[in-house]
């Protein structure tokens, strides 16, 4: 029987990892969609991820830290942290991270 539980406890705790991964992986690309407008600010583009987030569960993604880098060409918009331990002692880091081309209108 310990067995058992101990593949649902497994079985639990990787789908909230894959679950947080999926969440994380769409927060980058809203916040970088945000952030590669015509005009747009880093703080635009971190404020929709992290509205994105809490949105659709501000649990799931834990200690998150969204980093927002450029270049004269493109913005990236980058999510870590990780998700809720359903076995104790066992953290699993979600990482991602999406690039866009920048917003550019040239005359």
């Amino acid at each position: 029987m310990p067995a058992l539980l101990l593949l649902v406890l497994a079985s639990v705790h990787v789908g909230l990892w894959y679950h947080a991964r999926h969440i994380a992986a769409a927060a980058s690309e809203e916040g970088s969609r945000a952030a590669r407008a015509a005009g747009a600010t880093d703080a635009a583009g971190e404020t929709k991820a992290n509205r994105f987030i809490d949105d659709l569960g501000p649990n799931v993604i834990l200690g998150r830290h969204i980093t927002i880098a450029r270049t004269a060409t493109t913005v990236t918009v980058a999510i870590t942290g990780h998700s809720p331990a359903v076995i104790p002692g066992l953290t699993m880091e979600i990482n991602a991270s999406t690039t866009s081309p920048l917003e550019i209108f040239r005359p």
